[in-house]
């Protein structure tokens, strides 16, 4: 199956805090791209949803992102973990920031 990713997703492992009108998430990411994030989670938030992703870098470093709910997993399928694909809408600043997370 060919790659439809627009981003190269990086390992890179930090606590995250989704809010939407659904309510709040708090998970670990393990992968983080430019386009967007996977959030592990038992009780994903409805596809379509906006909602803003909290990165948690380090107690003193943080990024919030405006995102999308793209598409949920409810079930953990060939050591696949339940949760949400979300693709972020960020603004010009917010792509430097990230873009420098990654990097690291």
């Amino acid at each position: 199956m060919a790659e439809k990713r627009k981003y190269n997703r990086v390992q890179k492992k930090c606590k995250s805090v989704v809010e939407s009108m659904e309510g709040v998430t708090y998970s670990t990411i393990n992968d983080i791209s430019e386009g967007g994030i996977f959030i592990s989670t038992p009780e994903p938030i409805h596809p379509g949803s906006t909602v803003d992703v909290e990165l948690c870098l380090s107690p003193e470093e943080k990024i919030t992102l405006k995102g999308t709910v793209r598409w949920i997993r409810i079930k953990e399928e060939d050591n696949k973990k339940a949760g949400m694909g979300i693709q972020f809408i960020p603004t010009h600043k917010e792509i430097e920031k990230l873009k420098k997370v990654i990097s690291r």
